[in-house]
Parts: C-alpha cells; sequence; structure tokens
C-alpha cells in the first residue's frame, strides 16, 4: 500500500525542524563560530517572524511559537503533497493503482 505524499509531506516539513535542532545540539563549534543548521534557523522561523510582524507582541499564539512553527511547516508539507497527489500521472500498469474489480 501506497502512503500518499500528502502525509508524508505533512511529517517531512518536522522531521526536517527535529534533525536541524539535533544538528545544532550536537555542533562541536564554539561560541564563535557557526555550523551547517545556523543558515536554516532564518528560514525555519520565518512564519513566526511574520506574525510578530501582523499582530505584534500581543498575539495569543506567541505563547506557543515552537508549536506553530511547526505546525506551519507540517501544513506546509502537507498541501504540497497534496497538490503532487493531484498532479502525478497514474501509471496503467501498476497493481497498486488499478481501481478494484
Amino acid at each position: 500500500m501506497r502512503i500518499p505524499y500528502a502525509v508524508k509531506g505533512f511529517f517531512f516539513g518536522p522531521a526536517v525542524i527535529a534533525v536541524l535542532i539535533l544538528l545544532k545540539g550536537l555542533c562541536p563549534a564554539s561560541l564563535g563560530q557557526s555550523c551547517l543548521s545556523d543558515y536554516f534557523a532564518k528560514p525555519i522561523f520565518l512564519p513566526l517572524i511574520f506574525v510578530y510582524k501582523i499582530f505584534g507582541d500581543s498575539a495569543v499564539i506567541l505563547s506557543q511559537d515552537f508549536i506553530f512553527v511547526i505546525g506551519y511547516w507540517a501544513i506546509l508539507g502537507f498541501f504540497l503533497g497534496f497538490i503532487f497527489d493531484l498532479y502525478t500521472h497514474r501509471s496503467l500498469y501498476l497493481p497498486a493503482q488499478r481501481p478494484p474489480l
């Protein structure tokens, strides 16, 4: 059974964020140096910066900002996977893609 790309996309965004946080935690660089995961910190938190600009510091969502960032990337991955599911061409020769008799 094939897992839809929408479900894969839903879990891909938070998994990438978890891997980057793990890489940041395991980074052997000292305080003055940077790691590979430092370059991804700004793009990951761009949705949160947008919320701060629009709603200011009084937004209710800001108390759970990390959950908001994880949810944003999960929803974005779901929609990208769903679009990919809609526009991929099905093969007539694969048994998993044939309609049941």
